[in-house]
């Protein structure tokens, strides 16, 4: 394990979660601690013996509490760590790394998009941001694919914007937002009514009535169908 100082540059997966790279030998480095956190991985000794110690560098970085020494790992050992996590994130977070981040580096020197030049308007905060991505989790919660729908959400956002990611929404565009969200929210306030409609149906004429289940499942599919035609581009881009 060796130790250095080196500026790092920082980007944003999810919106919500920050990971720090370094550039070390023109090779992007990435915080342990940062992915560990997004595959909910847990750092302990057994994890750094199972991790080449050529890949790891403890660096000296300017944090919100000053210098402080982090660990960072290579690209071979961020898939050892990937590999590890059991989270439907993973591989999403590896298509990431694989598909935007590590292609930009290698072309640039860094992480950019190549189309969208940020103009000098006052961005969301990170408050801002968690305030919307929980507004966003209130709307998904009762969903099954739960992370599909917040995907989805988020990208039909940044199209109402014009803001690819990783760049932070801009407060000019608040009112966009909102109406966007409400937009959102009432879809699906109405397709989580209809599915407890579902369940209730199901419940009293299948279970209680014992009634046959392919009718009234089928009764049940019509129901959803009427519903959710309209809005179903929205989950197939996310899935």
């Amino acid at each position: 394990m060796t130790t250095s100082t080196f500026k790092h540059i920082s980007y944003s997966f999810h919106e919500t979660h920050d990971v720090r790279i370094q550039l070390i030998n023109g090779e992007p480095w990435f915080c342990l601690r940062d992915v560990c956190e997004i595959l909910t991985v847990d750092r302990t000794s057994r994890l750094l013996r199972d991790l080449d110690k050529k890949g790891l560098a403890d660096c000296h970085t300017l944090t919100k509490g000053g210098k402080q020494q982090i660990t960072f790992v290579n690209e071979p050992n961020l898939y050892r760590v990937i590999f590890r996590s059991n989270k439907p994130e993973a591989k999403q977070f590896q298509d990431w790394v694989f598909n935007e981040v590590l292609p930009s580096i290698r072309k640039t020197g860094k992480y950019e998009h190549p189309k969208y030049q940020p103009e000098a308007h006052e961005k969301f905060s990170s408050k801002d941001t968690q305030n919307l991505a929980r507004i966003i989790a209130l709307m998904t919660q009762n969903f099954r694919f739960k992370q599909a729908w917040n995907n989805a959400i988020w990208y039909a956002l940044r199209e109402v914007t014009g803001i690819p990611s990783p760049y932070p929404m801009e407060v000019r565009l608040v009112p966009s937002i909102a109406s966007e969200c409400e937009r959102i929210w009432h879809v699906t306030e109405e397709l989580q009514d209809k599915i407890a409609d579902a369940e209730k149906l199901a419940i009293k004429r299948i279970i209680r009535k014992r009634e046959n289940a392919d009718r009234v499942i089928t009764e049940i599919e019509t129901l959803l169908s009427q519903t959710t035609q309209d809005n179903q581009l929205m989950l197939n881009g996310a899935l």
